[in-house]
């Protein structure tokens, strides 16, 4: 599906993922249209990849639940990444601040798209591993998890839920809706992939903000790289993808003759295994960093994510967790520089 300078809408593009995934297209050849809550946002965008100016515009959205938000961004189009997601400080109503801006954030996309956008051939969707895992079966050791499965937790259970599993049936519940959407749209012009990645670690992209405001991902890393954490936390996830690999598979699942869901994983990890990463192979790192018990996992034996549909159909070839977190810290380093030189 490649063309030259064709128009390719990224939602969400100043986050972890889409400033990748804006470069990833933008430098193979494809013009790009982002979209972010702010005019700050933007403005960061275009500073960010000031080199490809000429091929990159954005485009305010400040509501992406609002019926009609992405009336404006979708038109002329060639192809959609929707990565942006609703967020919010404060969960006090599980339906009203996680399931349904989940699934409005999803839904508004496709309908614009289908209403006003018929050159779209294709829409790629950013899901979460949360839409396949049972997480509230634990780690499961032995189990394998594939596209094949999902979330068992019903809108119910989302709603009512008071154990921490609602937003893993947030994503399970928005991305069913996007997959409902093309189901009963048969008229509709493009077809639909998803991504569905595991933690997404890795450097975040040069110039695309600072240590003050990091993600989640990012944030945990980096704590344990500035002295606020003395003690090696627990592995929530344990595996992880580089989000570099991430962005990739966005643009060559838009390339991709078959549209598909693909489960995306570079492979286990563990806390006291960055750790010990970091203290092995940073010096100025080796007494920032919290030792924990040397050699010794915080988790047990657990699931495992395969990745083989990606590998094989997409030809992703996954970084691995040394690549991963050393140019992730690497990346760290060089921001206190940066922050550093500016006071």
């Amino acid at each position: 599906m490649s063309n030259s300078k064709a128009l390719v809408l990224v939602t969400g593009g100043t986050g972890f993922i889409g400033n990748h995934a804006v470069s990833e297209f933008l430098s193979h050849g494809y013009r790009v249209r982002a979209t972010a809550r702010n005019q700050e946002s933007c403005d960061r965008l275009l500073s960010t990849h000031r080199q490809y100016r000429d091929y990159l515009e954005t485009q305010i959205v400040a509501d992406i639940t609002r019926p009609g938000a992405f009336d404006e961004a979708v038109k002329d189009v060639d192809g959609i990444i929707h990565m942006a997601s609703p967020f919010t400080y404060k969960i006090t109503d599980n339906e009203r601040n996680l399931i349904m801006p989940a699934i409005n954030g999803t839904t508004r996309i496709l309908e614009s798209a289908h209403s006003l956008a018929p050159k779209v051939k294709r829409v790629v969707v950013t899901s979460s591993f949360a839409a396949i895992a049972d997480f509230s079966k634990g780690l499961r050791p032995g189990h394998v998890y594939d596209e094949s499965q999902w979330n068992p937790i019903t809108y119910q259970e989302t709603k009512d839920d008071k154990k921490g599993l609602a937003y893993g049936g947030s994503k399970k519940l928005a991305e069913e809706a996007a997959w409902h959407f093309a189901a009963v749209n048969p008229s509709i012009k493009f077809s639909l992939s998803t991504i569905n990645p595991v933690m997404v670690y890795g450097p975040p992209f040069p110039g695309s903000g600072d240590l003050r405001h990091l993600g989640q991902s990012t944030s945990e890393i980096y704590a344990l790289m500035n002295g606020s954490m003395t003690k090696v936390p627990p592995t929530m996830v344990p595996v992880f993808v580089d989000v570099r690999d991430v962005a990739e598979a966005h643009r060559l699942a838009f390339e991709a003759e078959q549209p598909l869901r693909f489960l995306l994983s570079g492979g286990d990890f563990d806390m006291q295994q960055v750790c010990d990463l970091f203290r092995a192979h940073i010096s100025t790192l080796e007494n920032r960093v919290p030792v924990g018990s040397r050699g010794k996992p915080t988790i047990g034996e657990h699931y495992i994510a395969d990745n083989s549909r990606a590998r094989n159909v997409l030809g992703i070839k996954f970084r691995s967790f040394s690549e991963t977190f050393l140019d992730m810290a690497h990346a760290f380093l060089e921001m206190e520089k940066s922050r550093d030189s500016s006071l």
